[in-house]
């Protein structure tokens, strides 16, 4: 539809524009012709009526009309309707043009422009006389003939501005769909496309107007693009991840079934269930990992205590490290945070987790939270009296499936991953550094100071 189209929306603007300047043209040239075409034949039936007045004798009578001369055959003549007359006195008419009235252009013989009806035909005629009031001479035409003029010059005008503005239009047209022919190309280019091409668009030759367009678009498509290669991540990650553990269950599964002992089935079952419940944390983080990748949501930031979301946590891990004869220490002071709270729940969660699984028998494992440094920026901070992480290996940790070498203990290498997307996605910085105990290992995350009106109080 045209109204969905830019380059019918123009077509029409300017087919408007031009009709509307064509309409004010063709008022505008009848007026001012009709105008200077009056004072145009007015002055030339002045001129001639000045001239012949002029060239008569001024001391000789007029012996009146006489028999008219007659052109050579071989003379061009364009007979135009152009009369005068010339009176002695009111009463005797002495020369005149052959196809003048007998009547007085002017019967009331007054100076100057005047319109008369003579022989049944109106005239526009000026009479003028000599000083001494014995002559007149009176020039005029038909009014017939003059509106015939003023038409001829009328259609004229309009002739030569309707194509002007024809010609005009036309390169309009021509201009507007060079001008769009761009983007033309790209919508082609774009519904030619293969499945997921999400190459950029090209961005060079594009007005300015529109460039800024194109180039957003392809930040869209970019991001497109990253989402569709963290699914395929996602993808290929989670079957590679989730194939040992599926295998462990049904190896455990059927080592259970073919027990002959109840020691033996036991032993079974209780690997079994470490297996399940390996698996069941692993899908968790895949899940978690996911939908941080995803981005389907839309960042919710909300004024948060940090202390309370540290104190709900560490319970849910109370009695987990109790069964593993594990220590959880809470130290907290009271601190505001604009953030997303389930994600924090998510970054404290595999935190905490990862110190545990890390922490040897009889353990201990410090959660804390408070305001650091000058600017008391908001510090969230898990460690442990575990064996620690060596330097060189303190930054590859929090890599995606990165595992230390050399390490009994089995993760997923899923865990420390979501902690730095989430630390990243609230601008946050992470420092690593020995733990309790020697050396132990801790992890600080540190978030940006919030904005003073974010505050309470």
């Amino acid at each position: 539809m045209i109204s969905h189209s830019l380059q019918g929306r123009m077509m029409v603007e300017l087919g408007l524009s031009i009709t509307l300047t064509w309409i004010v043209s063709i008022v505008t040239i009848f007026v001012y012709t009709a105008h200077s075409q009056e004072s145009i034949e007015d002055r030339l039936l002045q001129v001639i009526a000045t001239r012949i007045l002029l060239s008569i004798p001024h001391d000789e009578e007029m012996d009146g009309l006489g028999p008219a001369l007659q052109l050579r055959d071989d003379s061009q003549f364009d007979e135009e309707p152009l009369s005068f007359q010339i009176w002695e006195g009111k009463h005797r008419l002495v020369g005149r043009t052959p196809d003048a009235p007998d009547q007085p252009l002017r019967p009331d013989f007054g100076e100057g422009f005047a319109d008369f009806l003579v022989a049944g035909e109106t005239w526009r005629a000026f009479s003028i006389s000599d000083r001494s009031g014995r002559m007149y001479v009176q020039v005029g035409r038909p009014r017939s003939a003059i509106d015939e003029h003023l038409r001829a010059e009328v259609l004229s005008g309009l002739s030569v501005s309707t194509g002007l503005l024809l010609l005009t239009g036309l390169f309009m047209g021509w201009t507007v769909r060079r001008s769009l022919r761009p983007i033309v190309t790209i919508a082609k280019g774009v519904r030619n496309r293969k499945k997921f091409d999400l190459a950029p668009l090209p961005v060079a030759g594009l007005p300015w107007e529109v460039a800024p367009l194109v180039t957003s678009f392809n930040q869209l498509l970019e991001q497109l693009d990253q989402s569709v290669q963290a699914e395929r991540r996602f993808i290929g990650d989670a079957a590679h991840e989730l194939r040992t553990p599926l295998s462990a269950l049904y190896g455990q599964a059927e080592v259970a079934l073919r027990a002959t002992t109840m020691a033996e089935k036991d032993a079974a079952l209780v690997k079994l269930f470490a297996v399940a419940e390996r698996s069941t944390r692993l899908s968790e983080q895949l899940l978690d990992l996911a939908r941080l990748e995803a981005g389907t949501h839309a960042p919710v930031r909300e004024l948060c205590d940090l202390d309370d979301i540290v104190v709900h946590i560490a319970s849910e891990f109370d009695i987990v490290a109790q069964k593993a004869n594990r220590t959880l220490q809470l130290v907290t002071e009271p601190c505001a945070l604009m953030c997303d709270v389930d994600e924090i729940g998510i970054l404290l969660r595999n935190l905490v987790d990862n110190a545990l699984r890390y922490t040897s028998e009889g353990g201990h494992i410090r959660i804390a939270c408070g305001r650091s440094g000058p600017e008391q920026r908001v510090f969230l901070e898990v460690s442990d009296d575990g064996p620690g992480v060596p330097p060189e290996q303190q930054t590859a940790i929090f890599d995606r499936f990165h595992r230390v070498p050399g390490s009994k203990t089995r993760g997923s290498g899923i865990g420390l991953s979501l902690v730095a997307e989430i630390a990243r996605l609230h601008d946050a910085t992470i420092e690593t550094g020995d733990g309790i105990g020697n050396p132990g290992f801790r992890v600080r995350v540190t978030f940006p100071a919030a904005p003073a009106e974010a505050l309470p109080g």
